[in-house]
C-alpha cells in the first residue's frame, strides 16, 4: 500500500533497515534503497513515496541537503533521519524541513518498528481523510448532476449519475452511512428545486419527500440506498413532467428578480440561491426558454433598461450607468456600444433630433 526509501551510504545498513523492519506488516509493500542523495532526489522523482529514511551524515550531499532538496521540489511525505551522537544540531535543522522522528546509531530495531507503526498509522488517518474529502466531492457532483437530469427528465442521465454516486464510494471506500448522509441532502436539495419550479405543485407533492427522508433511516444495505436514489429520480421526473413548463413555474419569477438588482454583480451562482434551483439546471433553462445563455440574457435586460432611462433626459448617463451595473461611464459606453452601435450621447442626441 505503502512506498519507502531508504538512504545510507553504508550498505550494511542500508541491508537491515530493509531486512530488520517489518515493512510489510506496518503496510509497506515497496521498499527502495538509495546509497546517496542524488540517487534518492532521483527516485523520489520518479516514485511517489510515502517515507523517506534517510541517514544524515553522508559524503557529497548530506541528508539534510537531500530533504531540503526534497522539500523543494514539493515532497510533503514524512520523513525519519537518521543520526548519531554529536549530530543533534543537525537533527535540530531536520525539525524545520519537517522532520518529526529521528533514530541514534546504532540502531534500535525494536525502536525502529514502534516508529515505523506509529507513521503507518498516520498515513492511514491522512488516506481515509483524502478519500472522504475527494468523495465529498464526486459526491456533490453526482447528486447535481442528478438533479438537473431529473429536471430536464432524462432517465438515462438520471440513473448514470446513480451509478456514478456509487462507483466513487467503491472506489474511494466510503461507509454506507457517508452515502445516507449525501442521500439526505439530495432529497432535501430536491424539495428545493422543485419548490423554487413551481411551489404551488411542490405543495401537493410535500407529503411524498417527507415519506423519503423517513425510509432513508431505515435503510441497511447499499441495494437499499441505491433503490432509494432511484426512486427519488423516478418521483422527481414524474413530478416535473406534471408540474408543466417552466414559464408556468420558476422562469415567471427570474425576469423581474433580474431586473430589480441590475445595478448589482449578478451571476447565475446569485441568482441560483435565490430561486433554490441548481445553477446548472438554470443555464439550461435560459437557454431553453431564451435562446440565449445567462449572462447574455442579464447583457441584453441591462441594454433594454438602459436604453429607456436614456430617452429620459432628467437622468444622467453615469447615474443610468450604475442603475444597470456598470461602475463608470467608460465600461457604459463601451458595452452600449457594442449592443445599439451608439454610445449612450449618440443615442440621446439622436432621440432629441427626432
Amino acid at each position: 500500500m505503502y512506498k519507502v526509501l531508504i538512504v545510507d551510504d553504508e550498505a550494511m545498513i542500508r541491508e537491515d533497515l530493509k531486512d530488520f523492519v517489518q515493512w510489510e506488516a506496518a503496510g509497506f509493500t515497496e521498499v527502495r534503497l538509495a546509497a546517496s542523495g542524488q540517487t534518492a532526489l532521483l527516485a523520489a522523482s520518479e516514485t511517489k513515496f510515502d517515507l523517506v529514511l534517510a541517514d544524515i551524515n553522508m559524503p557529497r550531499m548530506n541528508g539534510l541537503v537531500m530533504i531540503r532538496s526534497l522539500r523543494e521540489s514539493g515532497y510533503k511525505g514524512h520523513i525519519v533521519v537518521i543520526t548519531a551522537y554529536g549530530e543533534f544540531e543537525y537533527a535540530k535543522t531536520a525539525i524545520t524541513l519537517g522532520v518529526k522522528e529521528y533514530v541514534l546509531k546504532p540502531i534500535d530495531f525494536r525502536e525502529m518498528n514502534v516508529i515505523v507503526r506509529r507513521i503507518a498509522d498516520q498515513l492511514r488517518e491522512e488516506t481515509e481523510t483524502v478519500r472522504s474529502q475527494q468523495y465529498a466531492v464526486e459526491a456533490k457532483a453526482s447528486a447535481a448532476e442528478l438533479l438537473e437530469a431529473t429536471a430536464l427528465q432524462r432517465r438515462e442521465r438520471a440513473e448514470a449519475a446513480i451509478g456514478a454516486l456509487f462507483a466513487a464510494r467503491e472506489r474511494l471506500r466510503q461507509p454506507l452511512p457517508v452515502v445516507l448522509s449525501v442521500l439526505q441532502q439530495t432529497i432535501v436539495q430536491a424539495e428545493a428545486q422543485l419548490n423554487g419550479y413551481n411551489p404551488s405543485y411542490y405543495a401537493t407533492k410535500q407529503p411524498l419527500f417527507l415519506e423519503l427522508l423517513q425510509r432513508q433511516s431505515a435503510c441497511e444495505t447499499e441495494q437499499d440506498v441505491r433503490q432509494l436514489f432511484r426512486q427519488l429520480a423516478a418521483h422527481l421526473i414524474d413530478c416535473y413532467e406534471a408540474a408543466g413548463t417552466v414559464e408556468g413555474g420558476a422562469f415567471s419569477q427570474l425576469k423581474p428578480l433580474i431586473k430589480a438588482h441590475l445595478g448589482e454583480e449578478i451571476s447565475l451562482e446569485w441568482l441560483a440561491q435565490r430561486v433554490h434551483i441548481s445553477a446548472n439546471y438554470l443555464s439550461v433553462v435560459f437557454k431553453k426558454e431564451t435562446g440565449e445563455n445567462f449572462n447574455e440574457f442579464v447583457m441584453r435586460e441591462r441594454m433594454m433598461t438602459a436604453r429607456e432611462l436614456l430617452r429620459n433626459k432628467e437622468h444622467r448617463i453615469v447615474d443610468i450607468g450604475e442603475r444597470v451595473g456598470y461602475a463608470n461611464y467608460r465600461s457604459f459606453s463601451r458595452a452600449f456600444k457594442n449592443f445599439f452601435g451608439l454610445s449612450p450621447s449618440e443615442f440621446r442626441e439622436q432621440q432629441g433630433s427626432r
